[in-house]
C-alpha cells in the first residue's frame, strides 16, 4: 500500500521478520499479517495534504531519502512541474540532500521550520547555487514558501514540501486550518 521501491523492500523485511518469529515458535496467522501490512499508512510519507493546489508531504531527511522521494513521485505521482519547498536541519548531510534535490524538481523554495536547529533559508539557496548551478527562491517562512509555490503552479503540477519531520509536522498543522 505504500508507494516506492523503498517501501516494498521494508515490506519484505517485514514478511522475512514474520517467518523467522514463526521459526522460533510464535503462532502467527498468515491472512491476519495480510491484512494488517494492506492497511499500513504512514503520515507524512507521501501524504497529499491538499487536493487544489497538490501538495504533498514527505519526512525525507536524509540524502539517501530525498533519492527515493524523488523516484517515488516520478513512478507514483503524475505531474507536469513540481516545485519543491524544502527545509532542513543543521545536523543533517546538508550537501547530500541537496544533490538529490536537484533531480527532481523544477523550481526550490528553500524554508526554514521552527526548529533552532535549521538551517537558514539563505546558506541552503548557497549550497545548491553552489551543487548545480541552479536558480532557487529563499523565504523566512513555511506559510509564504506556499504562497510562492502556489503562484507558480497550475493544475497539473505538485507542490512537493520535505526536508524534515518539523517542517512536515508545521506544514500539517498550517495547511490543515486553513
Amino acid at each position: 500500500p505504500l508507494p516506492g521501491q523503498h517501501q516494498a523492500v521494508n515490506c519484505g523485511l517485514a514478511l522475512a521478520m514474520l517467518d523467522k518469529l514463526k521459526t522460533q515458535g510464535y503462532e502467527l496467522d498468515d491472512e491476519k499479517s495480510m491484512r494488517g501490512l494492506g492497511k499500513v499508512s504512514m503520515i507524512g510519507r507521501m501524504e497529499i495534504i491538499s487536493p487544489d493546489p497538490r501538495i504533498l508531504v514527505d519526512t525525507a531527511h536524509n540524502a539517501a531519502s530525498i533519492k527515493a522521494l524523488i523516484h517515488a513521485i516520478g513512478q507514483h505521482v503524475p505531474y507536469d512541474s513540481m516545485v519543491v519547498i524544502f527545509g532542513c536541519n543543521g545536523d543533517k548531510d546538508v550537501r547530500g540532500m541537496l544533490n538529490e534535490l536537484q533531480y527532481g524538481a523544477d523550481k526550490v523554495i528553500f524554508t526554514r521550520s521552527n526548529s533552532p536547529k535549521a538551517v537558514y533559508p539563505q546558506d541552503l539557496a548557497d549550497m545548491y547555487t553552489e551543487i548545480c548551478g541552479k536558480m532557487c527562491q529563499t523565504s523566512l517562512s513555511l506559510r509564504e514558501s506556499v504562497e510562492i509555490a502556489k503562484s507558480a503552479v497550475c493544475k497539473e503540477d505538485l507542490i512537493c514540501i520535505t526536508g524534515s519531520f518539523y517542517l512536515v509536522g508545521q506544514a500539517k498543522n498550517q495547511l490543515s486550518s486553513n
